[in-house]
């Protein structure tokens, strides 16, 4: 039975992207619309520069292009370790490769020095959208949930899965534009203006805290369904929400008193 969870396993995870083609797209989305019209502009001369159909789609692009031989050198900055004895994250957690922390500076940073940086601008929205992604800042040893076996409304998947993309899938977010400016239009604008007070490290932190939750929940052969969903809807709209507001500020910032 376990070589063929495992064989089901290696089929299901197959495609499946950092925080989900649907998240990604959701994110970068629901930031276009947050953001100022001259930055909305700025977006759209990139987009076009870039040969992409979209920004949202451009966010999905760091996923499938880290295994090309010219991007190799981005696929460790997607994500952060840190120790199971630890509860906190610092920047000393990054490896020496680089970590999702320090792949937001180096992208703001070649934004700063080049507006028009395209690639930059994909990857840095793509990167602060993992960072809210909990398993994203997570544990070496289980490789941010990949190894940890669970089922999924009945089919042998992940618990790296599960958060990357199938709740949201279960929660119907898949291609469903209403649902997205639904959880848009919840957007508190007291509570945005306080997300946008804290700092990428911050951010890590708050995905931290959630993975060690996750974890102390789990049991071997745990069989994932409603219960599972319902208890973490809540928390798992309100990282997209989050990573949506910081993401538009930081653009803001970025491109919105360019010339």
């Amino acid at each position: 039975m376990r070589i063929i969870f495992l064989l089901l396993l290696a089929v299901s995870s197959q495609q499946v992207f950092a925080f989900g083609q649907t998240g990604h797209k959701m994110i970068c989305d629901m930031a276009y619309q947050l953001s100022q019209p001259q930055t909305q502009a700025h977006i759209d001369n990139l987009v076009q520069t870039s040969g992409l159909d979209s920004f949202a789609e451009g966010c999905v692009w760091p996923d499938t292009i880290r295994n090309d031989d010219g991007f190799k050198w981005s696929s460790p900055l997607h994500y952060v370790n840190f120790p199971r004895h630890k509860s906190t994250i610092s920047h000393s957690d990054c490896a020496q490769q680089g970590c999702v922390l320090s792949a937001i500076d180096d992208m703001q940073r070649r934004l700063s020095h080049d507006a028009y940086d395209w690639q930059a601008l994909m990857f840095l929205a793509h990167f602060i959208a993992d960072l809210h992604q909990p398993l994203h800042v997570s544990f070496a040893d289980d490789l941010g949930g990949n190894k940890t076996e669970v089922s999924f409304y009945l089919q042998p998947t992940n618990l790296h899965s599960v958060w990357d993309s199938r709740i949201l899938a279960k929660l119907g977010y898949n291609d469903n534009r209403i649902k997205q400016q639904q959880l848009l239009h919840a957007i508190d604008s007291r509570q945005a203006y306080q997300w946008q007070q804290t700092d990428a490290l911050a951010w890590a932190n708050e995905s931290a805290a959630i993975t060690t939750h996750i974890y102390a929940q789990y049991q071997p052969n745990m069989q994932l369904a409603d219960t599972y969903v319902q208890q973490n809807q809540a928390k798992i709209e309100m990282r997209i929400q989050q990573a949506a507001v910081r993401l538009a500020f930081i653009l803001d910032q970025a491109f919105n008193y360019r010339p």
